[in-house]
């Protein structure tokens, strides 16, 4: 088939995130089919270049990257990022309906412009649409105050466009699917397919673990590491302050890999505490994950408090429970539920430090209970959430929607009630 993907920040082989978009491509690409992929020029974490592409794959198939410009500076304002969402939509739409005529197309929300676009585009093939839901906006924003009043009724307008036409919806999370469900599309028809643990990424070698610790200076201490994001969402002031708690313990430190709009902040205030037991990095590709967590004795997980944090299921939860890492987080949400319906570490509330503190000085005096923590995530993720497996369905679904048999699909889920 000739397959049209839209998702505006495709990430490139050694991009810093998940790279299951990239997998997808690659699989469907395995199977014999055709798809071009409608990105922007730009990833969304430092907004460096990104490069087109024409990968091969095995049975005549190859998957195409086609870079769009967008404005940059998406951080600084919401108004910059929106018009950069808006700029790349009218770029999209244009490269679409130039490209050969698709039997199939996919667009991956957000932002909402870029499902939009690929519905149109759908409609103007006369072909069958699949929507990809990777994040709940405007929900999100409304719940963050980032959005109200017509501007939310708005997007709430074309976001049910989209849930409501759409002849498949891929969720990236269960909690995603509940509020979908809630908003009246049938439960028949939404698929969870989260960001999977991907074994093959983790195969490294056994000394990878003493290389790292040397590399990066961590010698016998006790190392707690967060890599992802710092954003409003993640909370990442929390490590600071647990970390503040814990400076009299030197046998203890905390180390934070990644970047965002409250970094700067977060660091501002470490140095006021003086915290000399925490480390800020930059952040990594993601192929470069697996060796700091073969260094680390725990990871570290944290959310911010809203009325959506149940929609959160992040591609680190996926790597810190496949490295076999217990997991000590300050949240909510079902995260926070599979954490301890699955025993795979401890929790406490959202932004309590101090019981975060605890946690990491309780780990760091008795490891060997929480060693059979990380057991159980690494048994839990080679169960339920192997990333091949959840590939393999979606691409299932996609020749099956595509094929006209959707109404055959069973919905399915990692985590069912």
């Amino acid at each position: 088939m000739i397959l049209h993907y839209y998702q505006q920040f495709f990430p490139s082989a050694n991009a810093v995130g998940y790279l299951t978009a990239r997998k997808l491509m690659g699989r469907l690409a395995d199977r014999g089919h055709d798809v071009t992929v409608f990105a922007c020029d730009f990833n969304p974490y430092d907004e460096r270049d990104e490069p087109e592409e024409e990968v091969p794959g095995r049975n005549g198939g190859r998957y195409r990257v086609r870079r769009l410009r967008a404005p940059r500076g998406m951080r600084r304002s919401l108004t910059r990022r929106f018009a950069s969402y808006g700029a790349f939509a009218a770029r999209a739409w244009s490269a679409g309906r130039r490209a050969p005529r698709p039997q199939l197309v996919i667009g991956s929300i957000q932002p909402l412009f870029t499902g939009s676009v690929a519905l149109r585009n759908a409609r103007s093939a006369g072909v069958p649409f699949v929507l990809e839901v990777v994040d709940l906006w405007p929900d999100a924003l409304e719940a963050k105050g980032a959005v109200t009043g017509i501007k939310a009724r708005v997007l709430h307008r074309m976001a049910n466009q989209l849930y409501r036409h759409a002849t498949r919806i891929v969720s990236l999370t269960p909690g995603i699917r509940t509020e979908l469900v809630k908003k009246g599309i049938s439960p028949r028809v939404i698929d969870v397919l989260p960001n999977g643990f991907d074994p093959d990424l983790y195969a490294i070698p056994v000394t990878a673990r003493a290389e790292i610790r040397r590399e990066l200076g961590w010698d016998d201490q006790f190392v707690a590491v967060y890599a992802g994001a710092h954003t409003e969402v993640t909370a990442v002031e929390t490590y600071v302050r647990a970390a503040n708690v814990l400076k009299h313990r030197r046998d203890i430190r905390f180390d934070l890999f990644g970047s965002g709009q409250t970094k700067a902040p977060a660091m501002r205030l470490a140095a006021e505490l003086q915290t000399g037991n925490l480390h800020f990095h930059d952040p990594v590709p993601k192929p470069r994950v697996p060796h700091l967590l073969a260094g680390a004795d725990v990871a570290l997980m944290a959310l911010f408090r809203s009325p959506l944090i149940h929609i959160y299921f992040e591609s680190k939860f996926m790597d810190y429970m496949g490295a076999g890492k217990p997991i000590l987080g300050a949240m909510g949400g079902q995260q926070a539920d599979v954490i301890r319906r699955f025993r795979t570490g401890k929790v406490v509330d959202a932004f309590d430090h101090e019981g975060l503190a605890a946690l990491v000085a309780e780990a760091a005096d008795n490891y060997g209970a929480f060693a059979e923590m990380g057991a159980n995530g690494a048994r839990l993720v080679r169960e339920r959430l192997l990333l091949p497996d959840i590939i393999e369905r979606y691409v299932d679904r996609i020749e099956a929607v595509a094929a006209g048999r959707a109404g055959e699909l069973e919905a399915w889920e990692p985590f069912p009630a």
